[in-house]
C-alpha cells in the first residue's frame, strides 16, 4: 500500500479508479472552463433568463398567491404571540409585585397598629425577650 492510501483511510482495491477521478478532478483548476462549456452555460444563462422575464409577466398562480397569504398571516401570528407572551409576562410581574407591596403595606399596618412602641420593636433584644 502505497503511503498516500494508508494516511487517507481508502482500502487498496475497486477504490483506485475512484481515487484517481478525484484526484484528477481536484487537480484541474476550476476557472478555466473550455469554449463548449462556455457555451453552454451562455445559453443556459440566456434561457433563465428568458423565463424569468416570461414569468414576471404572468400574472400569479393561485397557489402562489396561497403561500403568499399563508407567509404573511403566519407572520403575523408569530408576532401576535410574541407580543401577547410579553403582556403575559410584565403582567405576572406586576401581579406579583403588587402581591409584595400589598404584603408588606399589611405587615407596615401591623407593626404601626400594635400597643407597643415602634422603638420597643426596633429593640435588636426584642425577639429575644418574646421567646423567653
Amino acid at each position: 500500500m502505497t503511503p498516500s492510501k494508508q494516511g487517507s483511510g481508502i482500502p487498496a482495491g475497486g477504490d483506485d479508479k475512484l481515487q484517481h477521478s478525484v484526484t484528477t478532478i481536484l487537480d484541474q483548476p476550476g476557472n478555466q472552463l473550455s469554449s463548449a462549456q462556455q457555451q453552454r452555460l451562455r445559453q443556459a444563462r440566456e434561457q433563465a433568463l428568458a423565463r424569468f422575464d416570461a414569468r414576471v409577466g404572468e400574472a400569479p398562480r393561485l397557489r402562489e398567491r396561497l403561500s403568499l397569504w399563508l407567509q404573511r398571516h403566519t407572520q403575523g401570528l408569530r408576532r401576535s404571540v410574541l407580543a401577547l407572551s410579553f403582556a403575559m409576562m410584565a403582567g405576572t410581574g406586576l401581579w406579583v409585585m403588587e402581591g409584595l407591596l400589598v404584603e408588606e403595606e399589611a405587615v407596615d399596618a401591623a407593626i404601626l397598629a400594635h400597643e407597643l412602641p415602634l422603638e420597643m420593636l426596633m429593640d435588636p433584644h426584642f425577639s429575644g425577650s418574646l421567646h423567653d
